[in-house]
């Protein structure tokens, strides 16, 4: 998943800049963090890109070329097309399941393990426990 998000992005800022791949490269550093601050399983990337691109030089160099920021309305499209991806992704490998009202992972299983029901209920944001088990926890968009 993390090629899809890196192609995504890349492809993004070499296009801006008015390059194809063939001719530009940019770079990043990412850091996979596996839990969030309430030490639940939240698997996510930290990533840093460079704010431009390196060209292709008519001497077999490289010239960096600066990019500007992306405006609100290309983060959202980004996101979408991210997330897309990565669902089309899942799709493929057999791990998700396209339900137009939920989305959810699969498991043909029936799994006894409350460990796996808890890692299950935490990756799909629902409540694992009490009078309230499977419902959505919230359900938010926000680019901020």
């Amino acid at each position: 998943m993390l090629g899809i998000v890196y192609c995504t992005l890349a492809t993004h800022l070499i296009q801006k800049a008015g390059f194809t791949k063939k001719t530009a490269q940019t770079g990043a550093v990412t850091l996979i963090q596996r839990f969030g601050s309430a030490l639940n399983l939240n698997i996510h990337f930290h990533m840093l890109f460079l704010n431009g691109i390196y060209a292709d030089g008519a001497n077999g160099s490289s010239r960096f070329r600066w990019v500007k920021a992306p405006t609100r309305a290309e983060l959202t499209q980004l996101a979408h097309t991210i997330a897309q991806r990565i669902g089309r992704f899942l799709e493929r490998q057999g791990l998700l399941e396209r339900d137009a009202e939920n989305s959810y992972l699969a498991s043909d299983a029936v799994d006894e393990d409350s460990m796996t029901q808890l890692l299950g209920h935490s990756i799909t944001y629902r409540i694992a426990v009490g009078p309230q088990q499977g419902r959505k926890v919230f359900t938010r968009m926000a680019l901020s």
